[in-house]
């Protein structure tokens, strides 16, 4: 896989933001209890969450038409991306902090 930019600490406490919300969101219950674990360490700022392509494509992947989407041409993942409501894509975000999709659509691909 893709090694990923380092990330800034803007960038580190947007992910915890937006990870925090997403622990106490409905979306937490679908996570395994390592994702649970390790989203939990990316909220309190203990790792770097770019530095986990697995928490990365285990949140994508439980976003409905993401097999789909990854099996296409990064315009088609751009476009599903694009189109998930933005409660979907701020997990995705926590858990990507400055990765592009570009990059997220490579690795993942």
């Amino acid at each position: 896989m893709a090694t990923p930019q380092a990330v800034s600490v803007t960038q580190q406490a947007e992910a915890q933001q937006a990870a925090r919300p997403l622990l106490a969101s409905s979306l937490a219950a679908s996570l395994s209890a390592s994702e649970r674990a390790e989203m939990n360490k990316i909220a309190s700022g203990e790792v770097s969450a770019a530095s986990r392509w697995s928490v990365i494509k285990a949140a994508f992947k439980k976003v409905g038409g993401f097999a789909k989407a990854i099996a296409g041409k990064y315009s088609d993942f751009k476009k599903w991306y694009d189109g998930l409501p933005w409660y979907a894509r701020a997990p995705l975000a926590a858990v990507s902090p400055g990765l592009t999709l570009l990059e997220i659509y490579n690795a993942l691909h």
